[in-house]
C-alpha cells in the first residue's frame, strides 16, 4: 500500500526526535533520561584547572555545564572542550581566554583575548552545488581576537593563536578559512599583524602538548560513537521505541526565514547583538522583530552584521562600526544616506515598473539604482566611494555601469577583488538570483532554506545516562567524518543519502524553544 511523503514519514517510529518543549515534562515521560541537544553551547571535557567567569561570579568549569552569552572561560595550566553546533568542536588551549558573544548556531561568534583554541568542524558529504560554493552551504563560525577576526566554513582543523599584542595567527592544518579578509589555505598559516597578513608554508606534522590533546579528543569522540552500536537505546530505537529526548533551539518561524514574498521596507531579516536603531531619537536594540520607518538610523557595533529588507530581493547589509540613516523607508521611494562605515546592497531583482526609486549616498555623493546588481558604499576618514559592482547606477544625470567607482566627484575603475571580512560575510548570506526549477529567487533566500534544512538534518550531542559528556550522533547520515580520521559510524536511523529526510519539515517534529541546561 502507499502513502503520500508526509504520510509515509509519520510511520516511521524509528526517526521521532522528541524535541524539547519542557525539559522537565519530557524527562518525566522518558524515564531511561537519554538526552541530546542541538542548540547552545556545553563543556564536554576539562584537563587541568580552567573556571568560566559570568557577571562578577567565577566558578569551576565542569563537564555537562551549558554556558550562556558573556560568559567568559580561562584556563590555567589546563584545557577544555567545548561543543559548538553538532558534530563541530572548540578546544581551549592553557593559559587562554576566551568569551562567548553569540551561541546561535547561525550566528556563533567566540572572541579569544588570548591564548589559544583548536576548533574542529565535521565534513559531510552532499554539500555541492552548480548553484551555489561550498563555503555558502555551511554556517559561518567567526572568531575575533584584539587584532584580527577569523571566518570559518569548511570542515577541517584550525588552530587561532592570540596574543595580547598585535599578533593573530591562523593555522590551517585541514580545511581552509580566511583571517581578515585573507584566504588561508591547507597547511598554512596566516599572520596578522601591524595592518598586513602574510601567509606562510606550515609544517602539519609539528604538535605540542594541546595539538596532540585535541587528536586525542576527536578519537574519544570518535570512538564514543562507535560504541553506542552496542549500547541499550539503540536497540530501542531499532525496535520503534523513540529513546531519545532532543533539545532543539528555537524554531525559524518568526516569518524570516526563507524567501520574503512580501514586506514593508525596513524589516528585518538578520541581525547580531550588538546593532541598535534610532526611532524619535530614541537608540533602543534591534532585533528580528523591529520594524523601520523613515527617518530611522541604525549603527552596529564592532564586528556585528545586520541585513534588512528593502523590497523582496532586495536587501541592504551593514559592516560592523557602520552606521546609516533610512531616510524615506516607503513603497514610493527609498533613500539611504551611510553616514559611516560600509554598507551593500544586493538589489536580486529590480523593476522599475513595481518599485519606487532608490537613492543611495555617503555623507557628499549620491546616486539612484538603475538596475539590479551590487553595489558597495564606504564612508571612511579618507573619504567616501560608491561601487558598482554589477548593475548600474544614475549620478549627476549619467549612466555608470559595472565595476564603476564614484568618489569625490569622480568616476573611476573599481577593484574587482572582494578584499575584506564584510565582503566575504554578504557573499556568504548569499548575493543575486537563482532559478531553483520553478521560480527565479533571491540567492539569500535559497541559502536560508538550505542552511536551516542542513542544521536540521545534522544530528544532535548525545549524553548516556550517568555520564556527563557527550559524542556526536546523526540522525540519518552516516557520512560525517572527523578531519582527524573516523567517522561517525552509528546513526539514530540509517538511511542511504539519496533517500534522506529533512527533520522538521512536516507535523512529526515538534521545533520547540532552547530549555534549561540538564
Amino acid at each position: 500500500m502507499s502513502h503520500s511523503p508526509r504520510t509515509a514519514f509519520w510511520r516511521w517510529p524509528t526517526l521521532l526526535v522528541l524535541i524539547a518543549l519542557s525539559a522537565t515534562g519530557l524527562r518525566a515521560q522518558i524515564p531511561d533520561g537519554y538526552e541530546g541537544f542541538m542548540s547552545g553551547i556545553r563543556v564536554n571535557a576539562v584537563k587541568g584547572a580552567a573556571i568560566f567567569q559570568r557577571g562578577e561570579g567565577k566558578f569551576a568549569l565542569e563537564p555537562g555545564l551549558r554556558l550562556e552569552e558573556g560568559d567568559f572561560v580561562h584556563t590555567d595550566e589546563g584545557y577544555a572542550e567545548l561543543l559548538l553546533q553538532p558534530g563541530n568542536v572548540l578546544r581551549l588551549g592553557s593559559n587562554s581566554e576566551f568569551q562567548i558573544f553569540s551561541d546561535e548556531h547561525d550566528k556563533t561568534r567566540i572572541r579569544l583575548n588570548r591564548g589559544v583554541i583548536n576548533i574542529e568542524i565535521l565534513a559531510r558529504g552532499g554539500s555541492s552545488s552548480f548553484f551555489y560554493s561550498f563555503d555558502q552551504a555551511n554556517e559561518l563560525i567567526r572568531v575575533m581576537t584584539p587584532n584580527a577576526e577569523v571566518f570559518i566554513t569548511r570542515p577541517g582543523i584550525y588552530r587561532i593563536n592570540a596574543s595580547i599584542g598585535d599578533r593573530t595567527e591562523l593555522v590551517a592544518r585541514n580545511g581552509e578559512a580566511l583571517i581578515n579578509g585573507r584566504r588561508v589555505k591547507e597547511k598554512r598559516s596566516g599572520v596578522a599583524a601591524n595592518g598586513n597578513v602574510e601567509i606562510h608554508e606550515f609544517d602539519s606534522r609539528s604538535e605540542d602538548g594541546f595539538d596532540v590533546w585535541a587528536r586525542e579528543r576527536a578519537d574519544t569522540l570518535v570512538k564514543a560513537n562507535k560504541s553506542l552500536k552496542r549500547d541499550a537505546w539503540t536497540k530501542k530505537a531499532r525496535a520503534g521505541v523513540n529513546p531519545v529526548t532532543v533539545e532543539a533551539p528555537e524554531d525559524e518561524s518568526n516569518g524570516n526565514s526563507g524567501r520574503v514574498i512580501s514586506a514593508n521596507p525596513g524589516t528585518v531579516n538578520f541581525v547580531e547583538a550588538g546593532v541598535e536603531f534610532s526611532h524619535a531619537g530614541e537608540w533602543k536594540p534591534l532585533t528580528e522583530k523591529s520594524q523601520l520607518v523613515s527617518g530611522d538610523a541604525v549603527r552596529t557595533g564592532q564586528s556585528s552584521f545586520a541585513e534588512l529588507v528593502l523590497f523582496p530581493d532586495m536587501h541592504v547589509r551593514l559592516d560592523g562600526a557602520s552606521e546609516m540613516l533610512f531616510g524615506n523607508l516607503s513603497n514610493d521611494a527609498i533613500s539611504l544616506k551611510l553616514l559611516r562605515g560600509s554598507a551593500i546592497l544586493d538589489i536580486a531583482r529590480f523593476d522599475r515598473k513595481l518599485v519606487g526609486q532608490i537613492t543611495i549616498s555617503g555623507p557628499s555623493t549620491s546616486a539612484v539604482l538603475d538596475d539590479q546588481g551590487n553595489y558597495r558604499i564606504d564612508v571612511r576618514s579618507d573619504g567616501e566611494a560608491i561601487t558598482v559592482r554589477e548593475g548600474k547606477v544614475i549620478f549627476k544625470e549619467r549612466t555608470v555601469g559595472a565595476c564603476k567607482r564614484i568618489g569625490s566627484d569622480a568616476v573611476g575603475d573599481c577593484e574587482k577583488r572582494r578584499y575584506d571580512n564584510f565582503d566575504f560575510w554578504s557573499e556568504h548570506r548569499g548575493e543575486g538570483q537563482m532559478y531553483n526549477g520553478r521560480v527565479t529567487i533571491a540567492m539569500v533566500n535559497q541559502l536560508t532554506r538550505v542552511r536551516r534544512n542542513r542544521f536540521r538534518n545534522t544530528g544532535f550531542w548525545f549524553q548516556q545516562p550517568g555520564q556527563m559528556s557527550y559524542t556526536f550522533v546523526p540522525f540519518t547520515s552516516l557520512v560525517f567524518k572527523s578531519p582527524y580520521g573516523g567517522s561517525y559510524s552509528t546513526a539514530l536511523s540509517p538511511r542511504p543519502a539519496f533517500n534522506r529526510i529533512f527533520l522538521g519539515a512536516g507535523p512529526t517534529f515538534q521545533m520547540g524553544t532552547k530549555g534549561s541546561s540538564p
